[in-house]
């Protein structure tokens, strides 16, 4: 069983855009790069997902505009 490195509430910032997910994969691919901001942004940690074959899941929320994304944890960082 996976063990969460991150905990509810956690701030993170995106350190990888790939998605094991196809339809967020392709979406990663065709939207334009100025556009993916991601990188600068934080993101607060607002579920634990079960995890799936490759790991830890998580659900996240944009702190500047509210998106949310599904992330595996290897895709996280830190926020210092």
């Amino acid at each position: 069983m996976a063990v969460h490195q991150f905990r509810l509430g956690d701030r993170v910032k995106l350190s990888t855009f790939s998605s094991a997910n196809t339809a967020e994969a392709f979406l990663d691919l065709v939207v334009p790069v100025g556009v993916r901001r991601f990188a600068s942004d934080m993101w607060e940690v607002t579920r634990l997902l079960p995890p799936d074959g490759t790991g830890a899941q998580y659900h996240v929320r944009s702190e500047r505009d509210g998106m949310q994304r599904r992330v595996h944890e290897e895709q996280l960082a830190p926020a210092h």
